[in-house]
């Protein structure tokens, strides 16, 4: 089971999607090394997973991705280890604190690929690092930066609305009903539609004010206690989820500390206005991952009216708002 995730017999179960897949012998050293095991202590969806249900890892997202890629590209062992490293350089809590300290998750991941035991790895395996990181630029059935859905983006839509209780088609039937064309995912008009209905309703979800206030206030709080211990800043990309929490805990600047208490115990206290007052935080909704697969050769949207209306939703999610405690 995914659950014990020792990758001893080469097997892995994806639950998400119930399938078994078999693992070449430099993903099963890959899947057990200390870069890519790191993500099992990463929350998927944030300092949301402090108060919500949404506590799946960065790990479990990574399998799922790593799992689809094998299931549609399974003879092409370069894209499913691109598909398997490619959230390594990942942050505490995901994107949380990424913004606010100017870090880039893409940079760290390519440098853990790169070099050390990744590095090592891979070319024990005759593979060159070089040549994964080439893959994370380019599009590929990965990502890519068109509208259209890649395995990455699929994989979050799917398991995040999963956790939700969200999703019209379990995640196990829809996934067997589609396709890659090319680079993108294509479906039939049916499951087109629940796809589009997971890409929405994932939205509503981690846009919500209180979703985004849990992450807001978490890069206060990280940004605080940076500038209170020198030298933190370059310790914290290898940090994981727990550790952050324990160093904001006890940390000694008094703001830090408060707002991590209030993250763990009071989240009731968080005030969400659409106004500033002194002290709130600006958040600006901008970024809105509008994908969506095909249907035919043709985009979603283009080729069906409820797929179209459906994604129109997210054009009224755009917002401001103001974060306090």
């Amino acid at each position: 089971m995914s659950l014990q995730h020792t990758f001893s017999t080469g097997m892995i179960w994806e639950p998400l999607y119930q399938w078994q897949i078999p693992a070449h012998p430099v993903e099963v050293q890959l899947f057990r090394s200390q870069p890519v095991r790191r993500l099992k202590f990463l929350h998927h969806f944030g300092a949301s997973a402090l108060f919500s249900p949404m506590t799946h890892s960065r790990f479990e997202h990574t399998i799922g991705v790593w799992s689809l890629m094998a299931h549609f590209c399974p003879d092409e062992l370069h894209l499913r280890v691109a598909a398997l490293l490619h959230d390594i350089g990942h942050l505490p809590f995901s994107h949380a604190v990424e913004r606010t300290l100017g870090y880039d998750h893409h940079l760290h991941t390519e440098r853990l690929i790169l070099n050390g035991t990744i590095a090592d790895i891979l070319t024990e395996h005759g593979i060159s690092p070089a040549a994964i990181v080439s893959i994370l630029h380019q599009d590929s059935p990965l990502t890519n930066k068109t509208p259209l859905m890649g395995l990455d983006h699929l994989d979050s839509f799917l398991r995040d609305t999963y956790y939700a209780g969200q999703q019209q088609l379990p995640p196990s039937e829809l996934v067997r009903q589609l396709r890659l064309r090319g680079n993108y995912i294509e479906a039939n008009e049916e499951t087109a539609a629940a796809l589009v209905h997971a890409v929405v309703e994932d939205h509503r979800i981690f846009l919500s004010p209180p979703f985004l206030a849990m992450d807001a206030l978490l890069a206060k709080a990280a940004a605080h206690h940076c500038e209170s211990n020198p030298g933190m800043r370059e310790l914290l990309p290898s940090l994981v989820d727990h550790e952050l929490m324990q160093e904001l805990l006890g940390s000694t600047n008094p703001v830090a500390k408060d707002i991590m208490h209030v993250l763990m115990y009071e989240p009731h206290r968080i005030q969400i206005m659409n106004e500033p007052v002194k002290g709130s935080i600006e958040v600006n909704i901008r970024k809105i991952y509008k994908k969506q697969p095909l249907i035919g050769d043709k985009p979603a949207s283009e080729a069906s009216f409820q797929c179209a209306v459906k994604l129109a939703e997210l054009d009224s999610l755009s917002a401001t708002y103001f974060f306090t405690i």
